[in-house]
């Protein structure tokens, strides 16, 4: 079980201990993403995560910061996403002070060198050159526009080049000030580390951090009408597109039905669309369907790449195998999808970063961490007729959004498609 404790200034510890690890993993998870900027600020939170890694007074250089790490056989990294941001390290139990260190190092005293920033930036445009290049990234970039159009959630989490170019250090400085707060804050530690250890390191690592009242908010998404087809044509040799639909929120305790659904849909080789697409009509390498859970909004989505000769039937047999969840789900289909979904859990709990995400990503956007108990027993109460009643609420075709980058000629058929009553 794990154990939570949450310090004078608001910050909360959460740990699992795993007493045949080695290693412990350390996540810190920050609320704040890129639905909490403006327009202007798009980019800055993954922007500040980049800086972070850039020099301290105690580690001037980026390499003194991952040679901190790296140094002791350990792993350092980051992450941005829409709603959440994470610093995260492991190492073996030995070095588990010194490695925490660096990352509350980074975390509280980064010095936003002026030279640094600038060499940052630049780092961050060639990665949005990089992901303008891949055709698959961007056709995931693009979806996301019509199933969150006019909102932040729309936006590509880097922002943009001119919206990068565009900050300032004060900039970066003002938003760290108001998002980085200890009661935003959740720091996850996962391995061969006992609680009360990890308490005694944390309070002398963070115990300095003062508390601030406000608390950053983000927009809501309120559902809106707009184009439901984005289309780039490029001269590549594949289609490469993302059927989706708005789906549920973290918050709706049917999110377990819709992942279910997921499963029976498009996880793993023996899923519908890998059967169908693939292995009966040969129009795909991979396909695959996926999940977002966000606070208050979602999405259900299928992504694949075709040869553009086969778009329309591709996309139209995806079409036909998400409506046929709504008639033909079947006891034993059900059943395996429970079996996968207990069966990848227990897998990915086998590891001391997993956990450490497991417990500090349920702790900033839902403040209640469920036990892979908790989740197992919901996941079993699942029934037939949860599934069919969420599939009829949720595939419609006058939902659906399509995006595709590749050689399309026409895009009236799509537009057909997902018009369709």
């Amino acid at each position: 079980m794990f154990q939570k404790t949450v310090l004078p200034s608001g910050l909360r510890l959460l740990t699992q201990e795993m007493p045949n690890t080695r290693s412990a993993c350390i996540c810190i998870f920050v609320g704040t993403g890129s639905r909490y900027e403006t327009d202007k600020q798009a980019g800055i939170s993954h922007f500040i995560e980049h800086v972070l890694f850039r020099g301290t007074e105690k580690r001037p250089t980026s390499r003194d910061i991952s040679e901190s790490v790296e140094g002791v056989g350990g792993i350092l990294n980051g992450g941005t996403d829409r709603e959440t941001t994470v610093y995260w390290a492991k190492a073996s139990c030995d070095h588990f002070a010194s490695t925490l260190d660096t990352l509350c190092d980074i975390l509280l005293h980064s010095r936003f060198d002026d030279g640094d920033i600038e060499k940052e930036r630049q780092v961050i445009v060639e990665e949005i050159h990089m992901s303008e290049d891949q055709p698959d990234q961007k056709a995931c970039q693009l979806v996301d526009t019509v199933l969150w159009p006019d909102h932040p959630l729309g936006r590509d989490i880097a922002g943009t080049e001119d919206t990068v170019n565009a900050v300032s250090r004060d900039d970066l400085l003002d938003y760290m000030g108001r998002h980085y707060l200890p009661g935003n804050t959740v720091v996850a530690i996962a391995g061969g580390v006992s609680h009360q250890d990890v308490i005694a390191v944390v309070n002398d690592k963070m115990g300095a951090w003062q508390p601030v009242a406000a608390a950053p908010v983000f927009m809501p998404f309120v559902s809106a009408n707009g184009r439901r087809l984005v289309v780039e044509k490029r001269d590549i040799e594949q289609d490469h597109f993302l059927l989706a639909l708005p789906a549920l929120s973290i918050a709706d305790p049917r999110r377990y039905v819709e992942s279910l659904l997921n499963v029976i849909l498009g996880e793993g080789m023996s899923s519908r669309l890998f059967t169908e697409i693939r292995d009966r009509m040969g129009l795909a390498y991979a396909i695959h369907s996926y999940t977002d859970f966000l606070q208050d909004t979602g999405a259900l989505t299928v992504a694949a790449s075709v040869d553009p000769s086969n778009l329309g039937k591709a996309v139209s047999a995806v079409i036909r195998e998400l409506d046929l969840l709504k008639t033909t789900l079947t006891p034993h289909e059900l059943s395996k999808a429970k079996e996968l979904s207990k069966g990848r859990l227990a897998l990915r709990l086998e590891d001391s970063r997993h956990v450490a995400s497991w417990l500090g990503g349920q702790e900033i956007l839902t403040g209640e961490v469920l036990t892979p108990e908790d989740v197992i027993h919901k996941i079993d109460a699942v029934t037939l007729d949860d599934l069919r009643n969420l599939a009829e609420d949720l595939i419609r075709t006058e939902k659906l959004r399509l995006s595709v980058v590749g050689p399309v000629i026409d895009e009236q058929p799509l537009k057909d498609m997902i018009s369709a009553v």
